[in-house]
């Protein structure tokens, strides 16, 4: 089969923008996601059974349900039991991986938490430091300091899962590609571009994760 290049070229300006619509979906998630993954990851650990019991349930809840389930049962059924409560696709893309994020977000929240040994927090109160100091001179950089990584390998799955969203009928990369090629009877061409825009998006983002954990992991030997 011979490739038709110009079938790519034509089309480029639509997957852009599609592809800007993935990005949007995927930051908002991304927000969202971080957001409420933090704070269930820190209720998980109140001494309130009831709090950090609910806590726990809902990052099992998400934990089990796949995003692609989440997001049709958000945009089809979510509606038909709360009569008058219609999301559109993007709010429901946006909503439904935030939650499904959230509950990955809280899991490593609450091992980093968790990873802290409990002398440390006990020294630091009795150096004099208060409950507020210890939260953000001793828990909050060393949180950041074992998460940040797992949460940026999450940050770039939401990237790629937010495809999903074209299931919902939102104007994302794949959804607009699949609309061209009805039109074109053009699969390879137009996906294949797809494709392109997917590596030359996330490899890079890759290959600074890997760069700026070496970067630390030597700063760390140095130091020691």
């Amino acid at each position: 089969m011979n490739w038709n290049f110009s079938i790519i070229w034509n089309n480029l300006l639509p997957l852009c923008f599609a592809l800007l619509t993935t990005i949007g979906i995927s930051l908002g998630s991304i927000a969202l996601g971080t957001i409420v993954g933090v704070l269930v990851g820190v209720l998980s650990l109140t001494s309130s059974r009831l709090i950090s019991g609910f806590a726990k349930f809902f990052i099992e809840l998400f934990l089990a349900l796949p995003a692609l389930v989440l997001l049709v049962w958000l945009y089809y059924s979510l509606p038909l039991l709360i009569p008058g409560f219609i999301l559109d696709g993007q709010s429901c893309a946006v909503l439904g991986l935030g939650l499904s994020l959230a509950a990955f977000v809280a899991d490593i929240i609450r091992g980093g938490i968790n990873s802290i040994p409990p002398g440390e927090i006990e020294v630091a109160y009795c150096t004099g430091m208060t409950r507020l100091e210890t939260i953000r001179y001793i828990l909050i950089p060393q949180v950041f300091r074992k998460s940040w990584l797992p949460l940026m390998g999450q940050y770039i799955t939401t990237y790629k899962f937010s495809t999903l969203a074209s299931v919902i009928a939102v104007p994302e990369i794949l959804h607009t590609a699949n609309s061209i090629i009805a039109q074109t009877y053009r699969p390879i061409e137009i996906y294949s571009t797809v494709a392109v825009m997917f590596i030359a998006t996330v490899v890079p983002l890759n290959l600074l994760l890997r760069r700026v954990q070496q970067v630390k992991e030597l700063g760390g030997t140095e130091t020691i």
